[in-house]
């Protein structure tokens, strides 16, 4: 593509036209203003065909995935090769979207008079997560006299994956790291009896009956007792919910004496992703197989259980994108679906919104027998207006605020009532603020291990 530069543009307007209208009023006859007009055009078209030519054999190498969080600034780096040493400079540009601000989107670089490859870099920030493909490059450079500027299009395939921001998580993660594995018993008393087998010894006064393995009792002619372990390598299940209740937008956090800062999260469904992230990096750090399972009206995304980095990375690959889907929630579909899934007893940890009376009772009959066979933990993000009416220090003025209360504690009265209803049933039910989402469910996973409910 070939395009005048400011250069041309202002010869025109600050010498071409002012000489062209004094030679009119010097009463030069038209023809020859005319002839010396195409002559001057002739030579500024002989310098357009060297702006084209410049970039023909340029060719560009970029990385083919970029990784960053969000919020984070990043740099993607490209490499021009064979470009004509005639060039003095090439500026580059990249089609950024509005997920992304660059602190310039055009670059430029020097051509060194020896020719070779040049490099460019482009500072990013990223402003919200999901991916993006970059499908094309645009150079632009100068003709010899500068008076044309030869643009050339060059196809690129590079992704760049944006995944949640977990830098403000440092609190519950760095204590998990701590740990370096399993709960040690010198770290976390350990309750109940586990039933992972270690070895077989010999018989020892005092031994339980149901300890004794018979078969090797009578293969040795001796009694022969059977140790066991606490269990160390369990399954954690995380069930994202991404239909209409996670899109609800969270309201800035505040502190007394601060002014509004930023949510954690956009959405509920961005802050549940990043609870089951950090959920993954707890597992994988306490040795236990994680899987992952989204869903709303149906089942989108399951990841068998496992471990390893490998298996951390797929599960990051297939949460960094998602996005709420504007169907409710089918809860029995999902059950039917992991009780076909899970043939062993796991902890299953749902997040989930049941703001909604009718939501919590097809959950409640939904969940009643998926509870029977594994341990059942539901995580759902409550308002700070969620709270009974006339707590201690409480003070209403002002009939709007009253009514506000009222709302506040009719929806906490329902919360609650949702929360005996699933305890009888046996799934554990916690609403937590968005600040406390993560350490919570956190906690109620260790303390899961801790009591070998598995």
């Amino acid at each position: 593509m070939l395009v005048p530069s400011k250069r041309l543009l202002w010869l025109v307007a600050l010498a071409g036209l002012p000489v062209v209208f004094a030679l009119g009023l010097m009463g030069i006859p038209i023809e020859t203003i005319g002839l010396l007009s195409l002559v001057t055009m002739g030579l500024i078209a002989l310098d357009a065909p060297g702006a084209l030519s410049r970039l023909r054999n340029v060719a560009i190498q970029m990385p083919a995935q970029v990784r960053t969080s969000k919020g984070r600034h990043f740099t993607i780096d490209a490499t021009l090769s064979q470009p004509d040493a005639s060039c003095r400079i090439i500026h580059a540009g990249l089609p950024f979207s509005a997920q992304f601000k660059p602190d310039d989107a055009i670059v430029s670089t020097a051509v060194p008079d020896e020719g070779g490859s040049v490099s460019l870099q482009w500072n990013v920030r990223a402003l919200e997560r999901g991916a993006c493909t970059l499908d094309a490059c645009y150079l632009e450079t100068t003709s010899a006299l500068g008076l044309w500027d030869g643009r050339r299009r060059l196809d690129i395939e590079t992704e760049i994956r944006v995944f949640p921001d977990l830098s403000r998580e440092r609190n519950v993660l760095a204590p998990l790291f701590f740990r370096r594995g399993a709960v040690g018993l010198h770290q976390v008393r350990q309750v109940g009896k586990g039933r992972e087998f270690e070895q077989l010894r010999a018989y020892l006064p005092g031994d339980s009956y149901s300890d004794i393995y018979w078969k090797g009792t009578a293969k040795r002619l001796y009694p022969v007792t059977m140790v066991h372990q606490i269990e160390r390598t369990q399954e954690i299940h995380v069930v994202i919910d991404i239909s209409r209740r996670s899109s609800r937008e969270l309201a800035p956090l505040t502190k007394p004496g601060m002014k509004n800062r930023e949510p954690l999260a956009k959405t509920q469904c961005e802050r549940f992703i990043q609870a089951a992230m950090v959920l993954a990096l707890a597992a994988q750090q306490q040795g236990d197989r994680f899987g992952l399972v989204t869903f709303s009206d149906q089942v989108h995304t399951t990841l068998s259980a496992a471990r390893g980095t490998a298996h951390y990375n797929a599960c990051r690959d297939a949460l960094y994108h998602l996005q709420p889907h504007m169907v409710s929630p089918d809860y029995e579909d999902l059950f039917i679906h992991l009780g076909n899934r899970l043939r062993h007893r796991a902890l299953i940890i749902l997040l989930t919104d049941l703001g909604e009376p009718w939501l919590a009772e097809s959950f409640a009959e939904a969940v009643r027998h998926a509870a029977r066979r594994h341990v059942v933990l539901v995580q759902s993000l409550g308002s700070p207006e969620v709270q009974p009416l006339f707590q201690k220090g409480d003070t209403v003025s002002g009939e709007d605020a009253l009514y506000e209360k009222l709302a506040g504690h009719l929806m906490w009265s329902g919360l609650q009532g949702t929360t005996r209803t699933l305890k009888q049933a046996g799934v554990h039910l916690t609403s937590s603020l968005q600040e406390d989402l993560v350490a919570d469910a956190v906690t109620n996973y260790l303390n899961v291990k801790k009591r070998q409910l598995l």
